[in-house]
């Protein structure tokens, strides 16, 4: 029998067809992205959380272009560190895209650092996002199109209030009502899930980066001193409790309004919840609405169940203490609560049947 004589260029033609062939037939991986205005995390099947980032990009200006340098944490730690030609800045804007191009950027390197942990590295996924409630039609294709093109083949929606529910293991699908109050670093939203969708819901323009910003105009007023927002953000963490008398002293390096030099000041803690107490108030009067306005058959679920305080702007201080003492309702702050979202993600992905019936974008 006479053999084929072999050929340099033909063996490489089809080694690129029998790779091309096997990328196509060989499932792909189901991915699930948390894009928050704050932090972005990656759920990989068989892996769990595989990437957390902050959802931060730096653009540079150079001979009259942009180009984007940096992505992620190591953008964040240049925050306020960067000279004038360089910006570094969130692609979104309380849950919306505000840079398309800086979006697809950022996902893009994303998901390539998640996937190339998962055997080898995956050009092309199937996804599952998390999108804020309240999103017009317009603003929900924008981010399928961005899912697209970092090489999401199938792209699905699912709104994140839904999505924490099963992260938190909620009764989501059964006949309760179960409230949620999800503070995120760009929007509060509080919402009322019940047979596998929200019956009520609130989204509020506060979050974490609010808070950061408030004490960074409390400490500008009342002392003449300014700070960078991951200043705010370390003096944050570091406050205590609200409910228990607590009185300790802050240190706080920052700039002199009056001379422009270094200036450290030393502040009580309980002193900087009078710049908090306003952001605190607007979500118990929507928590009083949102009650108000539930149906009489639900009611009786939020009084008996409480209501769950999760997202990472409810990890400093006891801000579930203070909610439940204004309300009089019991509420719980969720363990990880940074993380639940996208492990709700996770457990949609592995039920692939309930994942077509919560999803509210599937093309």
């Amino acid at each position: 029998m006479r053999r084929r004589r072999s050929t340099p260029w033909l063996d490489a033609l089809l080694s690129s067809v029998q790779s091309i062939t096997q990328g196509f037939l060989s499932p792909l991986p189901y991915i699930g992205i948390d894009l928050g205005t704050y932090q972005t995390r990656i759920w990989v099947p068989g892996k769990g959380i595989t990437l957390r980032e902050h959802t931060m990009i730096v653009k540079q200006a150079r001979g009259g272009t942009h180009e984007f340098t940096a992505i992620g944490n190591e953008a964040y730690q240049m925050l306020g560190k960067t000279p004038p030609e360089m910006q570094v800045y969130s692609p979104l804007e309380r849950g919306r895209v505000s840079d398309f191009d800086g979006l697809v950027y950022f996902l893009d390197r994303c998901t390539q650092r998640a996937l190339s942990t998962n055997q080898g590295n995956y050009k092309q996924f199937n996804a599952l996002i998390s999108v804020p409630i309240g999103l017009t039609e317009v603003e929900e294709m924008a981010l399928l199109e961005v899912g697209k093109k970092v090489g999401g083949r199938q792209v699905h929606l699912v709104e994140a209030p839904v999505a924490l529910g099963f992260g938190l293991r909620m009764p989501v699908l059964e006949n309760v009502g179960s409230a949620i109050v999800d503070m995120g670093g760009g929007t509060t939203e509080i919402s009322l899930l019940s047979l596998g969708g929200i019956v009520l819901s609130k989204v509020l323009p506060i979050g974490g980066h609010d808070a950061n910003e408030a004490i960074q105009n409390y400490l500008r007023i009342r002392y003449g001193l300014l700070v960078g927002e991951k200043t705010a953000e370390e003096v944050k963490h570091t406050l205590g409790s609200i409910t228990t008398p607590q009185d300790f002293v802050i240190e706080v390096n920052g700039r002199s309004i009056e001379n422009g030099m270094p200036k450290t000041i030393k502040v009580r803690n309980h002193l900087f919840y009078e710049s908090l107490y306003p952001l605190f108030g607007q979500i118990i009067d929507a928590l009083r609405d949102m009650v108000e306005e539930t149906p009489p058959e639900l009611v009786g679920d939020i009084t008996k169940k409480g209501i769950v305080l999760t997202g990472m702007g409810s990890k400093f201080i006891d801000l579930d203490k203070y909610i439940q003492h204004e309300l009089g309702v019991h509420v719980a702050s969720s363990e990880e609560p940074a993380d639940r979202l996208v492990k709700g993600l996770g457990w949609l992905i592995e039920h692939p049947d309930i994942m077509r019936r919560i999803a509210i974008r599937w093309p």
